[in-house]
């Protein structure tokens, strides 16, 4: 069986009261949307088809899909309207751009099912029996009547607990036969794909109804305080996984997590950390509280923090040590090396076993371009030293206190550079 997916993301997002439509809200540094067109690529068995608006139409995130524009924002019939001739497969199966929690398995599901025609229904709890969702009705023999919508739905059909998923599996053939048949809302004028399941069940085709019994798989992001509470589910589940591989969070609600970050076992994360995009932690690493680290690799038995920043593909070697107010940017951080208390270090690249001291900085930016700093193993570099690259200050070496280094440091050599100290009597005070 061929199969494409269209995904509908086209809408304006007015709910969501930001510049930035909501499909590309971010979940755990991931927008909504990708989380979508992934979960359809474990399963796709053809293409995916994304439904957007002319400002989109060549956002990166639609790279590996195909992509559609729909002209006039007439409603999510109007949306698959404008894909029809996109549809090459057997069947198609519709969903939209704003759930980030459904899972292959609820594809899967729709799938295997052998009708023509059949959709996701969810389970709502009592404390959403309120929502706004549309409403699947029954007969009494238990088999699929009809979609209302909330809105429109009596009051003994508001009561009903089981709701439109908005994940529909459609013959294709089906869909470009009787898409037309949708007639436009009373109210907004708008064309409702939900109605071509009541009007292909007006055709005397049989429906079948997915139930799941779960609500948050199909957790539709339209606010702002949806988003915040899908970045708490995201969150905990991401925070779930690594406890379940062996990794110790001392508060785990205070530790902020990104969608690709990868873990070891016997990692230990203190409170209050926010680990960013591209960050991979080996095992026995230490990351203390208040520390912000993205885009770096800390290798085995590294310890950061607390209230350190490491980021710019930065690299912490085995037994490496990041004391307090210390930043790393775009440098790589020898074994067993240490810089303990308030420096920055940018554009360089230490040896093994060196120290470099409190109020440290290299000066790595000239206003228009950055350089490169080497230090080599063994090297102490006192406190409160600039070191002005492009420099090298290679192995066993010493660096005086408060010197300002602008020139290659040989090895095993001692630098100082600093004013001849002068002390003068004061005069009494009056």
């Amino acid at each position: 069986m061929s199969l494409d997916f269209v995904i509908l993301a086209a809408g304006n997002s007015s709910r969501m009261k930001s510049l930035l439509p909501k499909k590309f809200q971010e979940l755990a540094e991931k927008p909504i949307v990708r989380y979508i067109i992934d979960v359809c690529k474990q399963v796709a068995h053809n293409d995916i088809i994304v439904v957007t608006n002319k400002e989109f139409k060549e956002n990166e995130n639609f790279s590996d899909t195909k992509v559609c524009v729909q002209e006039i924002m007439n409603g999510t019939a109007g949306a698959v309207k404008s894909a029809l001739h996109l549809l090459k497969s057997d069947y198609t199966i519709v969903l939209c751009s704003d759930m980030p929690f459904i899972e292959n398995k609820h594809l899967e599901s729709l799938i295997s099912d052998k009708n023509d025609i059949s959709f996701i229904a969810m389970q709502l709890p009592e404390e959403f029996s309120e929502t706004s969702y549309g409403r699947v009705i029954k007969s009494d023999s238990q088999k699929f009547s009809k979609i209302v919508e909330y809105k429109n739905a009596s009051e003994t059909e508001k009561q009903c607990l089981m709701a439109n998923s908005g994940v529909y599996k459609i013959k294709t053939s089906l869909i470009k036969k009787y898409i037309d048949f949708i007639k436009p809302d009373e109210t907004s004028s708008e064309l409702y794909f939900t109605d071509l399941i009541n009007v292909l069940k007006n055709e005397n085709l049989d429906i079948s109804i997915i139930e799941e019994k779960e609500y948050w798989p199909f957790l539709g992001v339209n606010t702002m305080s949806d988003l915040a509470l899908a970045e708490e589910l995201t969150q905990c589940k991401l925070r779930n996984n690594f406890m379940e591989k062996g990794v110790k969070f001392h508060d785990p609600k205070s530790v902020y997590l990104s969608f690709d970050t990868i873990i070891e076992e016997d990692v230990v994360i203190e409170q209050n950390v926010i680990i960013k995009q591209n960050v991979v932690i080996k095992k026995g690493a230490t990351v203390k509280a208040f520390s912000y680290i993205e885009d770096c690799e800390l290798c085995e038995n590294s310890i950061v923090g607390p209230f350190a920043r490491i980021r710019g593909n930065s690299k912490l070697m085995e037994n490496s040590e990041i004391g307090n107010f210390v930043e790393i940017k775009s440098s790589v951080i020898g074994n067993k090396t240490k810089i303990k208390h308030l420096a920055y270090i940018g554009d360089t690249t230490i040896g093994t076993k060196s120290n470099i001291g409190a109020g440290t900085i290299t000066c790595n930016y000239d206003g228009v371009r950055k350089h490169k700093t080497l230090i080599g193993d063994n090297v102490m570099v006192g406190a409160n030293c600039s070191l002005i690259a492009p420099l090298e200050i290679k192995s066993d070496s010493l660096l005086g206190a408060g010197s300002v280094v602008n020139a290659d440091v040989p090895p095993n050599s001692l630098a100082i550079s600093r004013p001849k100290l002068e002390i003068k009597q004061r005069k009494p005070n009056p």
